[in-house]
């Protein structure tokens, strides 16, 4: 058997540890991402050291020549500056308050939940977020799953770039149960792709329905195909998402129409569990008047507000 393709349950690791990375879509030293040492794989999959030092000489091939590995006349002072310009490269959201939140833009490898309303702007968001990436000369994978964001409006949006349809792969998703066969396509897709934009990912299940149990279990088994593609091959996520209301109790507790006081307050639809946490920036974006070019964008974590949409966004 080769070496890359070892089952994680045959390694002397954690039973914890193989169950979290189990849970996260990881089955075999190939689902793996590349690391250069065992400190890295405790940053990116969270795991203790002694189980990294265990996966990292491990997963290590014996061939030293391979495309993998680094050249022997590489510097030490150079390969620290392409990791550093690697690690820092963003792209604009072509939104100014956005770029603020993110730092500068959304970073290479990142993943973000566009939330709000309908008639916000979440979906023109996107659409530029995939201009950035295409300016930059990146692939990109379009699903959409409500009819916001078809090749036509992309067209509108790249007139001056005759290459933006042959960065972009489109895909159109009409149920739930077409976006679980994606899902378990995306976990074993092999096709690179630089971003995964994803319009309206709520709408399937607004349409479906399905019990609690059911949705659960289909918001872990997203999480899994979404954390593995992030991490094995670097993939940049955006999302966008309807905006549900929720009652709330004065206490802080789940309400209902019976309850008395309890106030009705949006939140994205989906909830946070189905996002890989580690690199995930979540996002409200609401409108104050009646055309698109004036709102709030806020975190979700503090409803804090940011600043002004600008004309043009």
């Amino acid at each position: 058997m080769d070496a890359q393709s070892q089952h994680l349950f045959s390694l002397p690791i954690p039973p914890s540890t193989l169950a979290a990375l189990t849970k996260a879509g990881y089955e075999t030293l190939d689902d793996l991402p590349q690391s250069d040492s065992a400190n890295q794989l405790i940053d990116v999959l969270n795991i203790p050291f002694g189980a990294s030092q265990t996966l990292h000489s491990s997963s290590q091939r014996p061939n030293s020549g391979g495309p993998g590995n680094l050249p022997s006349t590489q510097t030490a002072a150079s390969l620290i500056g392409s990791i550093s310009k690697r690690k820092s490269r963003r792209f604009t959201t072509h939104s100014p308050p956005l770029d603020a939140l993110l730092d500068g833009g959304l970073p290479e490898g990142g993943i973000l939940e566009l939330s709000g309303p309908p008639g916000s702007s979440k979906e023109r968001i996107l659409l530029n977020i995939v201009r950035s990436f295409v300016e930059a000369g990146k692939s990109i994978l379009l699903v959409d799953c409500q009819d916001m964001c078809d090749p036509c409006h992309l067209d509108e949006l790249m007139t001056d770039n005759l290459s933006a349809r042959r960065l972009v792969s489109y895909l159109k998703i009409g149920s739930l149960t077409e976006l679980m066969m994606f899902m378990n396509n995306l976990s074993l897709c092999n096709d690179s792709f630089d971003l995964l934009a994803i319009s309206c990912i709520s709408y399937p299940f607004q349409n479906a329905r399905p019990t609690k149990s059911a949705r659960n279990y289909i918001l872990e088994k997203i999480k899994q195909a979404l954390t593995k593609v992030n991490i094995s091959q670097n993939v940049t996520i955006v999302v966008t998402s309807q905006l549900v209301t929720k009652l709330v109790n004065i206490d802080g507790t789940t309400g209902n129409f019976d309850s008395v006081g309890a106030k009705g307050v949006m939140v994205p639809a989906l909830g946070h569990v189905y996002l890989p946490s580690a690199k995930a920036f979540r996002v409200l974006v609401a409108l104050n008047g009646p055309t698109l070019d004036t709102g709030e964008i806020s975190t979700t974590s503090s409803f804090r507000l940011l600043a002004p949409l600008k004309p043009g966004l």
